[in-house]
């Protein structure tokens, strides 16, 4: 079976919950945060306490090769059904061939867990030919618009509700990284006690996210060309012990080129936008603004100057501007 995508990753965890077993899992890709709940559940769950002791094995690749591996893997399990082995950070193995021989007859009575925590995985080589007969879970990374929607589900998992903007806040404010937003998810919860909606005024006081001074307000402002507004939310960012220069450019760069496809496709509804590009309400709705507001030569410029600011947030060019002078000096350009 070779599983690709989200969908894949319920299935594999869903099998897992139902004690339907394959020999041989090969997990690998860009966001680490499936890798280890797959990973996890296996070492937590396949096996009782009292079994792990003799049939539980935990490698480390860069502590542990192929060989090593395989030849655990081919004992036979102690007064158990199964027994279980996880390798941990693979891509610290040497060579990954030492495996295929493995691969090629596993033994059914081991359930062998292969995290490879790099974004590929050359597919032409002996190796990939002969994990690809197994359970292979390719993990990528969501994009900008599959974010608030995961936490939303992620939450709904558990049966709390936040509102789309609330969401979009927390997706806006702390990145692509879904190991450290379901870690600040965790948060909000174990503080909710028996309230089960997630409130804007949770996410700022548990997580440290202001409603009001955020990178998702200051997009907004810059949209509508608001100025007094947008520098009135940048003085108060830069002075948060979370603030980050570079996480603001990032998401102030991909904020500028995706207005600029915006405007080159010349749509002016909402909804196509939302439908055309897979934008949130709120995202939808800046980048119709700006792309109103802005002429193409100008969100050229604002390109420009992201990249310029850049390498200045990283020394190039700067002496001893701080982040927040750095900030103010981008508004200025652009506004």
């Amino acid at each position: 079976m070779a599983a690709e995508g989200i969908t894949d990753f319920n299935k594999i965890l869903n099998d897992l919950k139902a004690k339907k077993y394959a020999p041989v899992y090969f997990l690998y890709g860009e966001e680490h945060f499936y890798i280890d709940e797959v990973s996890s559940y296996i070492e937590k769950n396949v096996l009782t306490d009292g079994e792990k002791g003799f049939n539980q094995t935990i490698f480390y690749g860069k502590d542990a090769d192929a060989e090593v591996i395989t030849s655990t893997a081919r004992r036979f399990p102690m007064m158990a059904p199964l027994q279980v082995i996880i390798v941990k950070e693979a891509q610290g193995i040497k060579s990954m061939d030492g495996f295929i021989s493995y691969l090629e007859k596993p033994v059914t009575t081991t359930l062998l867990v292969i995290c490879y925590k790099k974004e590929k995985v050359d597919k032409r080589t002996a190796f990939y030919k002969a994990i690809a007969k197994h359970v292979v879970f390719d993990s990528k990374k969501l994009y900008d618009n599959q974010l608030q929607p995961w936490i939303k589900q992620y939450l709904s998992a558990r049966k709390f509700t936040i509102s789309d903007r609330a969401a979009q806040l927390i997706a806006d404010s702390l990145g692509s990284d879904l190991s450290k937003i379901s870690n600040e998810l965790e948060k909000l919860i174990i503080n909710k006690n028996d309230e089960k909606e997630i409130t804007d005024t949770d996410v700022e006081l548990k997580i440290g996210i202001s409603r009001e001074f955020n990178i998702f307000e200051l997009i907004n402002a810059i949209a509508q060309k608001n100025s007094a507004r947008a520098f009135h939310i940048a003085h108060h960012m830069s002075k948060s012990k979370e603030f980050s220069i570079i996480a603001t450019l990032i998401n102030m760069n991909n904020f500028f080129n995706k207005a600029y496809i915006v405007k080159q496709s010349n749509i002016k509804d909402r909804g196509e936008l939302q439908k055309r590009f897979g934008f949130n309400y709120y995202q939808a709705n800046d980048y119709l603004t700006t792309s109103l507001r802005y002429s193409a030569d100008e969100l050229e410029k604002c390109i420009r100057i992201m990249h310029e600011y850049d390498l200045k947030s990283k020394g190039v060019n700067n002496v001893s501007a701080s982040p927040e002078d750095l900030l103010k000096e981008i508004l200025v350009k652009i506004l």
